[in-house]
């Protein structure tokens, strides 16, 4: 089974994603930032020649990215849009986020499966930090991808990536985040050939945007007393000592 290195972080120069916490396992770019609202993600209309579903995995791909099964359902609300467009026009830095099925900058070698530019940010004068543009290119080199329209469920994939699982963890460097040395997380930072598990994020992919997006940072109380058991929640930092944040989307409760 081939296991590959879903992404390698990058600013304009290639740097590592810095932990704001030692407590907790998920880890947020620094230094922490986030968008003024939901950035609409333009996804490359043009798909891609290994992926032989209807489109070339470009509905796949938008689809997973806007789940309520990946960030939107992470209990932060909508995060981000992505809908299929042209990408001619893409720019690094230009404030238009992209996801392109191509490397046009080639940036990502290797075992790089994708990749994502994090290092277009400004502060917004009152101590927070604003993400201006984020965009992503796909390595096309020595790469099989697949879809789940392709091969559902593993089934008929042959040492192929799931470009769902793929992106959809491209655009939580995309939100803010980096990578978890949690396995099976959705930011864990490889991934399996026909293992398309990082397009649902897990618990502490749910954290760690809601960390950033419910105003609830790592370290912190949210500002109030904490949940009780069965009492609703949007990530563990809402429980009392003892409870974990359970469910999906807004449905969560403390246990």
């Amino acid at each position: 089974m081939t296991r590959t290195t879903i992404h390698r972080l990058l600013t304009l120069a290639l740097v590592a994603a810095v932990s704001v916490s030692l407590f907790y396992a998920f880890v947020l770019l620094s230094p922490p930032r986030t968008w003024d609202s939901a950035p609409t993600l333009i996804v490359d209309d043009q798909g891609l020649d290994t992926v032989t579903d209807n489109d070339g995995g470009v509905s796949a791909t938008v689809q997973a990215i806007n789940s309520n099964q990946a960030w939107n359902g992470a209990g932060s609300g909508t995060v981000v849009n992505a809908q299929a467009g042209s990408i001619a026009g893409y720019t690094l830095g230009d404030g238009q986020p992209m996801l392109a099925f191509s490397d046009p900058v080639n940036a990502c070698k290797g075992n790089c499966l994708a990749a994502t530019f994090t290092g277009f940010f400004s502060d917004r004068g009152d101590g927070t930090v604003r993400i201006d543009d984020a965009d992503i290119v796909t390595n096309l080199r020595r790469i099989d991808w697949t879809s789940q329209s392709e091969d559902p469920n593993g089934a008929g994939c042959n040492s192929e990536f799931y470009i769902e699982g793929v992106m959809v963890h491209e655009v939580g460097h995309l939100l803010g985040l980096g990578h978890t040395d949690v396995s099976g997380a959705t930011m864990f930072p490889s991934v399996s050939s026909c293992n398309n598990g990082p397009a649902t994020t897990e618990q502490d992919d749910e954290d760690g945007l809601n960390a950033l997006y419910s105003g609830n940072p790592p370290g912190g109380d949210g500002g109030g007393a904490c949940s009780e058991a069965s009492e609703p929640c949007k990530n563990n930092n809402d429980c009392c000592p003892g409870l974990s944040c359970t469910g999906r989307g807004n449905n969560k409760t403390c246990a």
